[in-house]
């Protein structure tokens, strides 16, 4: 592997992020029928908010996953533990977050995230490329 090839999945890895953002935030129901649509939307009313240190762990997460991802674009060791942290407290506040349901398009992009981001880490630290991190 090569250095340019690593900085494509790291920008693979941001553009996947960024649909599965994109496909929360706009078409959260999009594809689902319309009795889970229905009862999707029951769950979302009378769910309760989350408390605020889970809502200030997910911000943590967020800046700490971009900042990682430009550390790792620039080839920095800080930036591969930065990114196993931000991963492993991703995995852990789902925890937090209650009942989630995926429709199709949903589980595949995050499938495909999570396969980058083994790869990311598998990459930085076992192959030819761990040498390059300073």
């Amino acid at each position: 592997m090569n250095k340019s090839l690593f900085k494509k999945i790291i920008i693979t890895d941001l553009v996947v992020f960024i649909l599965i953002a994109l496909k929360l935030i706009l078409y959260p129901y999009s594809l689902a029928p319309e009795d889970l649509r229905n009862a999707m939307r029951m769950y979302d009313e009378i769910a309760p908010m989350g408390d605020n240190f889970s809502l200030i762990m997910i911000f943590i997460i967020f800046i700490g996953y971009f900042y990682s991802l430009f550390q790792l674009y620039r080839f920095k060791k800080i930036g591969r533990q930065i990114y196993i942290i931000v991963m492993a407290l991703a995995i852990l506040s789902v925890f937090s977050v209650g009942y989630i349901v995926y429709d199709p398009l949903e589980y595949i992009l995050d499938c495909l995230g999570l396969i980058i981001t083994g790869f990311i880490i598998a990459s930085s630290y076992f192959s030819k490329i761990a040498k390059e991190f300073k």
